[in-house]
């Protein structure tokens, strides 16, 4: 906790007949981060992959093209296979699954093609049904031009002027007017720009098909209907085959995947004509065990050194450490970066911060208790990975907010106990008064206490850098040595111890119109330690750093996004409550008072604005909280840039030796 695990680097050296006992060995342990050899000299350089590599990787890139045309996924499988049952069917098996998956998924994107070309011929036919005529009816003139299109106006007495010699079919289609019109060809032209200038055209193309359109039609949906019976028989087969297929082929993308992982490490490794390097790091505390199982299978005919010869912090993967309830908590590390081997890992310390600083802000029993369902939820749905780490983290999040709910004496901004609120008493759920603890009465009202909450919160701040300002130190003491450690962070540290004691004694003063206290002991302590403080910031970091001085305020000071936020979320939760029970619910303090219609608005209402304000209260808090840890908190501390522990190995779930 606090620290990565400590890691040991190994060098393992032996002849290349042994090269496939110690991958396998590796291999099983999961244990050794492989360094990439890339130096590459007269007598080693780059090794080759194991022969099975190319037909393993073919196998692969098949087998995964076929579980995606099943659309097979991992949970689908329930048991375990042997890896030597897989081995000895597996040549056939994919050979059959390609043949018959590719076969159906061709036959089906066919279907489909002619169902849409059906379909597409389908839609051209119906607007004809509003036309007295068969469908060749309207080509195969010599003389005649026809026209045939939707239009609102009426054509004829336009069409009059031109000539009376032509025939007009009027239908109707889609409740749109539809025309037909034959006409000499020698009035085409005058016809042309007369339907050009009505807006309300628009020219319909006659399919190449014989026939009345009903006719036509019914012909057609028969024709859609087999091959609709064909493409869904030809969908159940699909489903059949991963019915059938599906856990062997889950079981045999992970044996696979494992037999390429085997077959393409040696890329890593240094090789000679006859030897081979492999270089990595590896848990200190997991030594003796890799040293005890490598020897046992290679007969101790390979060498292993263990090097302590101090490496390049950057070269050291790290694996960070910490109990089962910091865990989740190592998602915001990486998503932020991984530490450096010797830096401090905060996962821990985040477990604390975050949860806390989150509760204080949304501090609701009711939206506690709605966040904590739902990260339960969430958790359940996914048993690993980072849905699940986010669950827990929100989980927790939710209890807190529960807790400082019930602190601040809110339930959906309901008042949950009676209490004076500005020298008048505010009846709450339970209607009795709040309990008191450790001599402070609840609840703690957050608009009363206003001024408290936010001296609360500073403080909060104050403790939040000075913890990060102390880590500082012992990564810079750790990294440069303590000359370095104090003049870089120790500064820091007096300044602001300092700097609080200085306000804590001149605020009162200045706003009492009292003098300066300073003779008081701790107004000159804290005098003593900013100006020694200012000293070696300037010793270490030169006059240039005194503009930094006010950002160590501002960053106390944005703690009081904890109190903004919780008030902005009380806020809108007493606004939505008033709005909706004084002028709805219970309009003049009588319940039902404007009528069941007017109350049922006011529930609608109330319903509405609350998972609003539950959106913004899972949202706000969350950034809000990271925010400070992030900027004001890692900032003070945290470099990242670390590399990393990624063993060589994989965690077997659907085979088995």
């Amino acid at each position: 906790m606090l620290k990565p695990t400590r890691m040991t680097r190994v060098v393992i050296a032996g002849t290349k007949d042994l090269m496939e006992s110690v991958i396998s060995t590796f291999h099983d342990l999961n244990l050794l981060h492989i360094t990439d050899y890339s130096e590459e000299s007269e007598t080693f350089k780059i090794g080759k992959p194991l022969k099975p590599a190319s037909k393993m990787s073919e196998y692969l890139l098949s087998l995964r093209s076929i579980s995606n045309q099943l659309g097979i996924i991992e949970n689908e499988s329930q048991g375990t296979s042997k890896t030597r049952e897989l081995q000895s069917r597996m040549d056939e098996k994919i050979s059959t699954l390609q043949k018959e998956v590719s076969s159906r998924f061709d036959e089906m994107r066919d279907l489909e093609s002619r169902i849409k070309e059906k379909e597409d011929i389908v839609n051209s036919i119906k607007p004809f049904f509003g036309l007295p005529l068969s469908l060749e009816s309207y080509s195969g003139y010599g003389s005649l031009k026809v026209y045939i299109g939707y239009i609102d106006n009426d054509l004829d007495p336009k069409l009059s002027k031109i000539t009376n010699n032509y025939e007009l079919f009027i239908g109707e289609s889609e409740k749109r007017k539809i025309f037909a019109l034959f006409i000499p060809t020698v009035f085409a032209d005058e016809v042309q720009k007369l339907l050009q200038d009505e807006r309300s055209y628009s020219e319909l193309k006659v399919p190449g098909l014989k026939g009345n359109p009903p006719v036509v039609l019914e012909a057609l949906s028969r024709e859609i209907s087999d091959l609709e019976q064909k493409y869904a028989k030809t969908k159940a087969e699909l489903e059949n085959i991963k019915k059938e297929y599906s856990e062997f082929i889950i079981a045999a993308d992970e044996y696979l995947s494992i037999e390429t992982q085997k077959a393409e490490v040696p890329l890593k490794f240094a090789t000679s004509t006859n030897a081979f390097i492999i270089d990595g790091w590896i848990p200190t505390s997991k030594y003796d065990e890799m040293e005890k199982e490598l020897q046992k299978n290679t007969g101790g005919l390979v060498h292993i050194v263990k090097n302590e010869e101090k490496a390049n912090n950057e070269d050291i993967p790290v694996e960070l450490e910490n109990p089962t309830s910091a865990k989740p908590f190592e998602l915001l590390i990486d998503t932020f970066a991984t530490p450096k081997y010797t830096e401090i890992d905060p996962s821990a310390v985040l477990f604390i911060t975050f949860p806390l600083f989150y509760g204080i802000m949304l501090g609701d029993v009711g939206y506690g208790i709605i966040v904590a369902a739902m990260a339960y939820f969430i958790k359940s749905k996914f048993k690993t990975g980072g849905l699940n780490s986010l669950a827990l983290i929100l989980f927790l999040s939710g209890i807190l907010s529960t807790f400082f709910g019930f602190i601040f004496g809110e339930f959906f901004g309901f008042p949950i106990f009676n209490m004076e609120v500005h020298g008048e008493m505010e009846h709450g759920l339970l209607g009795i008064a709040g309990p008191a603890i450790a001599s402070i009465h609840m609840p703690i009202h957050r608009f009363g206490e206003v001024q408290s909450l936010l001296l609360l919160t500073f403080a909060i701040g104050i403790i939040h850098i000075l913890l990060g300002l102390i880590l500082g130190f012992r990564n810079y003491y750790e990294d440069h040595g303590l000359k370095h450690a104090i003049l870089a962070k120790g500064s820091w540290m007096m300044i602001l111890i300092g700097g609080v004691l200085l306000i804590a004694k001149l605020m009162p003063a200045v706003t009492s119109k009292l003098p300066v206290p300073t003779g008081d002991p701790v107004f000159m302590v804290g005098a003593v330690l900013a100006i020694v403080g200012l000293i070696l910031l300037i010793a270490g970091e030169g006059f240039i750093s005194i503009l930094e001085i006010p950002t160590i305020l501002s960053n106390v000071l944005s703690y009081s996004r904890i109190l903004a936020i919780g008030l902005s979320s009380a806020g809108i939760a007493l606004v939505v409550n008033t709005l909706s029970m004084d002028l709805f619910i219970r309009p003049d303090g009588e319940l039902l008072g404007g009528g069941i219609v007017l109350a049922l608005v006011g529930v609608v209402i109330l319903f509405i604005g609350h998972v609003i304000n539950l959106l913004l209260g899972i949202l706000g808090p969350g950034l809000h909280s990271l925010r400070l840890q992030y900027v004001e908190f890692f900032t003070k501390f945290y470099e990242g840039g670390g590399k990393k522990y990624v063993p060589f190995g994989y965690k077997r779930k659907y085979t088995e030796d």
